[in-house]
């Protein structure tokens, strides 16, 4: 792994986090192989480290950004459309969130 200088500490370790995780995923997902002895190797992984592969799933399925829906509801903030009653949106926040399975 090559590190460069002008990188942020936060970028590198992210980027270790995610191989880290993307190894774990590849050690789960292959069936213990016999080893010498004749016994199996078996392979744990952490908690965290299952939290962060689904975390990385979770990202690369998502669906792709719509920027120009983006753009408008920039657009109707700045113009006081939308946003002004917070408890309302707080409201709809919290319904749409409970209607999810």
């Amino acid at each position: 792994m090559k590190i460069e200088g002008n990188r942020s500490t936060g970028d590198a370790e992210a980027a270790s986090a995610a191989d880290a995780a993307r190894k774990a995923e590849r050690s789960t997902a292959r069936p213990a192989e016999q080893g010498a002895s004749g016994g199996q190797d078996t392979v744990q992984v952490s908690a965290d480290a299952r939290l962060l592969a689904a975390a990385l799933k979770a990202t690369t399925d998502a669906a792709p950004i719509r920027t120009e829906v983006v753009e408008a509801m920039k657009q109707n903030l700045a113009a006081g459309e939308i946003g002004a009653d917070s408890s309302a949106l707080a409201d709809r926040i919290i319904d749409d969130l409970l209607d999810k399975p």
